[in-house]
């Protein structure tokens, strides 16, 4: 008998969510809630570990009255209890402010074996609240669970396969534990009529904050160490040259001297321009080094071009964070001027001994920030440090700037990239961030000196028994890509891709699609591109059908040249690229096929 809770969260519909012409600004009212659609995913493994070992299953959620329907959804799936925690004095929450009251939350309704929780949230792709709740309850966490193998109560034990984009690993934990699962883990059952009908008539049990005895300067917007100071719509970035033509064959010829001419152009002077300071911190900035088995990542390196921009802002100097292995040298050569060298017999990621590490660090040295690659073992990492630390976690930044008191304002898109937030972290240090890869610029590689640091973990001690092993060995060709051919919705049916797989291949490329292609499975999931797929910096892009969704233009932005084709004159990717087609894309792209090589 297993006691599951499901924890989830109640979000904007996004696909109804509009922007203002007038005001800039999202339009929230009249726009129907939703399950956080990974959240249905946590459901139905809760349902299927019920329906496996027998036990009891319970939903929470953290929100207003109007989050009930989100619950009574729960329980027509086939979860046993639905609590709701609702007070206006919850509002605003971060996600450390969240965890804690889902920690407090599960204290007073009586704890679980196991809990679960969807990967991410759409409206912020934070994926914290799961491994936060874990550090609040002093319980280990898996992230990124693709299957539950095994659950043994005699040994009060769960044996998980976790997957992440570059290994995967089978990990046998004690309970109680928390988990969090990939979207591909399972198909959320469509409850029956009965089961909807009495859900309808199911109690919810409703908790204010005097309920779970929750300290109230740890609850909602007082409690949360990050503050929203500014949401915006997404800037203009490019000025477009749209075709005017009307001849196919004229639009053909038009667009092959564009491709041509972006794939000639040469790199941009990467030599970086060091920017006067702005203000003076005690503290320096971090950058975590994420590697797999002493491989590193290459958005740490990106991550650190970025940094090294805003420690000279904040007239201070930039070092990385290395933890189980030996890559000084490298980060010296990318612009570090400190490394803290952590010697571990821990090769791979363990969140036990790694979150101890980077603490005890940072608790020791006190830097003023700390940025990390948007990895999955980095985001899980950075989510039970903050809590350890005591401090704000800011996730899947896009964009930063340091202000005139010398606070770090960190932006990132929110609602799929409708709108873009602005956040900062006012008292609590250090500042800490998860930068998505694949947005800045590694700075150019040198022979470079600096100071190292070397360290120790004292204590090596885990909960994580790992069975077995494998690194994903598999090339990302659309990161890699020079020409990357997106599709849209314009394609209007997959066989019609074929005509894009035709275009790549004459000039040299590889084909991406827009999410509602990958979530149609009308093309391999791993070729989505976008925010929530692969962030992209190729030499040219070509947008075929492609409305130009805020969520695909993130992913797109670091493009060096974006070409349109597209039969909608309003479509937003003409606000977004730098050569336009107002046109039918299945008579100029074979026209472009059939002129290329003339």
């Amino acid at each position: 008998m297993v006691k599951v809770i499901v924890s989830i969260k109640q979000v904007p519909d996004a696909d109804d969510l509009r922007v203002d012409p007038v005001t800039n600004t999202l339009v929230r009212e009249g726009v129907p809630a939703v399950i956080n659609p990974p959240d249905l995913h946590a459901i139905e493994e809760g349902v299927r570990v019920k329906e496996r070992y027998g036990g009891e299953t319970a939903v929470i959620t953290m929100g207003p009255p109007q989050a009930e329907p989100s619950l009574r959804e729960a329980l027509a799936m086939g979860i046993d209890k639905a609590y709701l925690i609702t007070d206006r004095a919850l509002a605003g929450a971060d996600t450390w402010a969240t965890s804690y009251t889902l920690f407090k939350a599960i204290k007073k309704i009586g704890e679980a074996d196991l809990y679960i929780f969807g990967r991410r949230a759409v409206d912020g792709e934070t994926e914290q609240v799961g491994p936060q709740t874990a550090k609040w309850l002093g319980i280990p966490i898996v992230g990124y669970v693709s299957e539950i193998k095994k659950i043994d109560m005699q040994n009060h034990s769960i044996t998980v396969v976790r997957t992440t984009e570059f290994d995967e690993e089978t990990v046998e934990v004690p309970l109680p534990a928390v988990i969090t699962v990939n979207e591909t883990i399972n198909k959320p059952r469509q409850p029956d009529i009965m089961s909807i009908i009495n859900s309808k008539l199911a109690k919810i049990i409703k908790l204010n904050k005097d309920d779970i005895n929750a300290e109230p300067n740890k609850i909602g917007l007082a409690g949360s160490p990050t503050k929203v100071i500014k949401v915006h719509p997404p800037p203009k970035t490019r000025n477009p040259e749209i075709f005017q033509g009307k001849d196919p064959k004229e639009a053909a010829d038009w667009i092959i001297e564009k491709i041509k001419t972006s794939l000639l152009t040469k790199e941009e002077n990467t030599t970086y321009q060091k920017p006067s300071p702005i203000t003076k911190v005690n503290g320096e900035i971090w950058v975590y080094v994420d590697h797999i088995s002493g491989e590193p990542n290459e958005a740490s390196w990106e991550i650190m071009g970025e940094a090294r921009r805003i420690a000279d802002l904040m007239s201070t100097s930039l070092s990385a964070v290395i933890i189980g292995a030996d890559l000084a040298k490298e980060a010296f050569s990318y612009g570090a001027d400190k490394v803290y060298q952590v010697k571990t017999s821990m090769k791979r990621y363990d969140n036990d001994v790694y979150t101890r590490a980077l603490s005890s660090l940072a608790k020791k040295y006190k830097p003023e920030a700390i940025f990390f690659p948007g990895t999955k073992n980095s985001r899980e990492l950075a989510s039970t440090s903050a809590i350890e630390i005591d401090t704000g976690l800011i996730a899947d930044c896009t964009s930063f700037d340091v202000d005139s008191k010398g606070i770090l304002n960190s932006t990132r898109p929110d609602f799929g990239g409708k709108e873009m937030s602005t956040i900062i972290c006012p008292t609590s240090r250090p500042v800490m961030v998860t930068v998505r890869a694949g947005v800045f610029k590694p700075l150019p590689k040198a022979e470079r000196k600096g100071e190292l640091v070397e360290e120790t973990v004292d204590d090596e001690f885990s909960r994580y028994n790992v069975l077995e092993y494998k690194k994903i060995e598999k090339k990302n060709e659309l990161t890699e890509a020079d020409v990357v051919i997106g599709v849209g919705r314009g394609i209007k049916s997959p066989e019609n891709i074929k005509l894009a797989e035709e275009l790549a291949s004459v000039i040299g490329g590889v084909v991406g699609v827009t999410k509602p292609l990958a979530d149609m499975g009308w093309y391999p999931k791993d070729k989505q591109v976008g925010q929530t797929g692969n962030t992209i910096r190729p030499k040219l892009y070509i947008a075929l059908g492609i409305s130009g969704a805020v969520q695909h233009l993130v992913g797109i932005s670091g493009s060096k040249r974006i070409i349109a084709i597209n039969l909608d004159p309003g479509a937003p990717i003409f606000q977004n690229c730098d050569y336009g087609i107002v046109g039918d894309l299945f008579e100029i792209v074979p026209e472009i096929i059939k002129r290329w090589s003339k």
